[in-house]
């Protein structure tokens, strides 16, 4: 006999030191006299002298925050009428003031004929994981709120450079075509034939590199910030950028935009986000995609914009998508964490063998409502 009791005085100790080392406590509720247990551990997560005894259900439930509160009454009667345990978090109140966070599981126990006469529980503190989850989300929340920031410099640091590039170097080269040309014509009069026609060759050189340089120039900007996204639109800013990508890949690249989308009003920083995701999924499928054609689709999708770039490509594994080597990788995955800081969704889809095609939606503007009508 003493054995037996050593034993259980152990099993009790060990029990308790379990308890207080994973601050978990355990209570046990009796459905028809109302007296419940408490175990040690659930006297200090309460905060509650032992001096002061096991409270009755309506003074434990007093501990509960209202909306805790609530949910705990609805979680005891949930586990009494169906007989299934349950878990709930709850906040609750210290006398001191101090703001705790429990989570509860209630346990039903039944009788022969199924009427639940006892509930047990078990509580734990989960106070200190509340508080690293909402310093987790607060750094989140900083780390969205500078990516935004570092993406809205960028965009104007580009729009800058592509605006001195617009102003200053295509104007000079302007005047250097007309020199060239203003050049060929004197020394077409002050020269003999012979004597010209060298110096025309060499002319004609250097008006060709003239052209290119402009040209490079013209294309440089629309990849920095096209003039016609922020003055004409993103439709426009599109067919643009597809022209340049046809004449310098030679592939087959198409672009339907909808009326409906055409008119939609998109965020600022959301159409800069829609043309750069163009750029990226072409520059992708020029580089890796081996596509004999790309199609560019823009519609309206309910209160979303829509847009959709596919190829007919060689596509990937998209397991694979972000490992060490994997092509392409990083793109893609900086597409959709810019997506999704705007509000959007993004979707990809790819096998290998059947072209890659993505997917993103972006949330419009809502519409201005409509004036009202002037009393005839």
């Amino acid at each position: 006999m003493k054995a037996l009791r050593a034993a259980l005085d152990s099993t009790a100790f060990r029990l308790e030191a379990t308890q207080e080392l994973a601050r978990v406590g355990d209570w046990e509720l009796d459905r028809h006299s109302g007296r419940m247990r408490w175990s040690r551990e659930l006297f200090r997560l309460f905060d509650r002298p032992e001096a002061l005894g096991v409270p009755d259900i309506n003074e434990a439930l007093a501990y509960y925050s209202p909306t805790s509160l609530e949910r705990t009454r609805d979680a005891f009667w949930q586990a009494i009428d169906t007989g299934k345990r349950c878990a709930l978090e709850q906040e609750v109140i210290l006398p001191s003031g101090e703001h705790c966070h429990h989570v509860t599981v209630i346990v039903p126990v039944s009788d022969s004929q199924g009427e639940v006469y006892t509930l047990y529980g078990t509580v734990q503190d989960i106070t200190e994981r509340k508080q690293m989850e909402a310093e987790r989300f607060e750094h989140l929340a900083r780390l969205e709120a500078l990516s935004r920031h570092l993406v809205a410099i960028e965009e104007r640091e580009r729009r800058e450079l592509a605006s001195v590039l617009h102003d200053r170097a295509s104007p000079n080269l302007a005047a250097l075509r007309i020199l060239f040309a203003n050049l060929s014509a004197q020394l077409a009069q002050a020269l003999p034939v012979d004597a010209h026609a060298g110096l025309q060759a060499l002319l004609d050189d250097a008006a060709a590199l003239l052209a290119d340089t402009t040209a490079g120039i013209r294309e440089i900007c629309t990849n920095l910030r096209p003039a016609a996204l922020d003055y004409g639109g993103l439709a426009p800013a599109l067919d643009e950028y597809l022209a340049q990508f046809r004449q310098r890949t030679g592939l087959d690249a198409a672009i339907e935009i909808t009326p409906d989308a055409d008119s939609c009003a998109l965020a600022p920083a959301s159409t800069a986000l829609c043309f750069r995701l163009v750029q990226e999924a072409l520059t992708n499928c020029a580089k890796h995609a081996q596509a004999g054609g790309v199609r560019v689709r823009l519609e309206r999708d309910a209160h979303h914009i829509r847009l959709t770039v596919a190829d007919d490509g060689v596509g990937f594994d998209l397991s694979r998508l972000g490992e060490a080597g994997s092509t392409p990788g990083l793109g893609l995955i900086t597409m959709r964490e810019r997506v999704e800081l705007a509000g959007g969704r993004f979707s990809l889809r790819t096998r290998p063998g059947e072209g890659t095609e993505i997917t993103v939606d972006l949330p419009c503007l809502p519409l201005p409502a409509a004036p009202p009508e002037l009393p005839r």
